[in-house]
């Protein structure tokens, strides 16, 4: 199947198609992908529903899982099996080249990972914005980066399925509860260093972590 749809993309794609130019354009912009995505959750968190009901109790649940989210897919990208992208296979002959992620484990997508809890998160908050969002992540974040090659199809499907598996998992634990509460009095208490922290999150989530992740790899490539 991997093969198959690889392949029917691969002979859409060539440097002068416009397809392939809107899929460049978009495929590594984050305020495409997690801008949209957390300025939804932005307007949900203060829809007016969401005082008066456990709208933002989930939301919050969501931001914490998505650092989670974010932590098992670099970390089952390193402990499984090495799984090189489908541009760096010359099988598929794709007209231009990646550069910075052939070290890079192609399995599990993390993208998928992150952006199919944020939707799930949101689905359990509004089914109107949650069925947007899915379809958002599906055509606007998951396609271009099979269209590109930078992923084989089941590595966005194994990726989806273990972003939704996380909110609905850790919504059931017991924990989830209390650190929901603790959160939305922190926001009632302390309203200037929540909502700073929460900018600070929101940037961080739709950057899909990278500052963080440069920081912290240069002060361990520092202190090594």
């Amino acid at each position: 199947m991997d093969d198959f749809i690889i392949i029917a993309l691969n002979n859409l794609a060539n440097n002068e198609s416009v397809l392939t130019k809107i899929m460049f354009a978009i495929v590594d912009n984050s305020l495409v992908k997690g801008g949209v995505m957390m300025a939804v959750l932005w307007y949900l968190w203060f829809n007016k529903n969401s005082l008066r009901s456990y709208n933002r109790e989930k939301i919050s649940l969501t931001l914490y899982t998505t650092i989670l989210a974010i932590f098992i897919g670099r970390g089952l990208a390193n402990l499984l099996p090495f799984r090189a992208r489908p541009i760096l296979n010359p099988e598929f002959n794709f007209p231009y080249e990646l550069y910075g992620l052939d070290t890079w484990s192609s399995f599990p997508s993390d993208h998928a990972i992150l952006f199919f809890a944020l939707a799930t998160g949101i689905f359990r908050v509004s089914k109107k914005w949650g069925l947007f969002s899915y379809a958002y992540v599906i055509v606007l974040i998951c396609l271009p980066r099979i269209y590109l090659g930078f992923h084989y199809p089941t590595d966005v499907l194994a990726g989806a399925a273990i972003g939704v598996f996380l909110i609905w998992a850790i919504s059931v634990l017991k924990i989830s509860r209390r650190l929901e509460k603790k959160t939305i009095t922190l926001s009632i208490k302390y309203p200037g260093i929540f909502y700073s922290c929460l900018f600070i999150l929101s940037y961080q989530i739709a950057t899909l972590f990278d500052d963080s992740r440069h920081l912290v790899n240069s002060m361990y490539h520092f202190f090594k």
